[in-house]
């Protein structure tokens, strides 16, 4: 089984570009949105209104839960790849520009588990906000920085997929599937 990882500042276009991979694989879907939406301590509530560090590490406990899930799973020939809206390292990524201390655990955690590759998605020439997208513009590249830097510091090499037509960056993610 392979896990790559769809990542990217808000306005990347994750979301479309995982709808089209979902055709064909399997997605994991982005931990933070299934935590807000589940979670009772963050249901109705927009960003600005919850406790960053309980959803952090909400996030966190979430994704180590699916990842322990995976590693047992024994997936069919056509399932053997995963595509991940968002990793290991967006969660750090977020710890930072929250300016919370990142707990050890999940240092050591997100060092000891390897994703197959990282795909960063590049900016889209729009932007919709919505209950868990708040930032601006100066805001969204700081937050596309980070996640950059974060999955760099953990080992990675981010392949950088450009602004595209989803179909073409669908075709650009699938010539680096191993």
């Amino acid at each position: 089984m392979k896990i790559y990882v769809i990542s990217g500042g808000p306005g990347t276009g994750k979301t479309a570009t995982i709808n089209k991979l979902r055709k064909e694989f399997k997605i994991l879907p982005e931990t933070a949105r299934k935590v807000a939406n589940k979670d009772k301590r963050f249901i109705g509530k927009s960003i600005k209104q919850i406790n960053m560090k309980d959803f952090q590490n909400a996030i966190f406990l979430h994704q180590k839960k699916t990842i322990e899930k995976l590693k047992k799973y024994k997936p069919s020939t056509n399932n053997s790849i995963i595509f991940s809206d968002r990793g290991l390292g967006d969660t750090i990524a977020y710890y930072k520009i929250n300016n919370l201390e990142i707990p050890q655990e999940v240092l050591e955690y997100a060092k000891n588990f390897r994703y197959d590759e990282i795909f960063i998605l590049d900016f889209l020439n729009f932007y919709a906000q919505d209950e868990l997208r708040q930032e601006n513009k100066e805001e969204q590249k700081k937050i596309h920085e980070t996640i950059i830097k974060t999955y760099e510091e953990l080992g990675y090499k981010p392949i950088i997929i450009p602004f595209s037509t989803i179909k073409n960056r669908t075709n650009i993610i699938k010539s680096y599937l191993k």
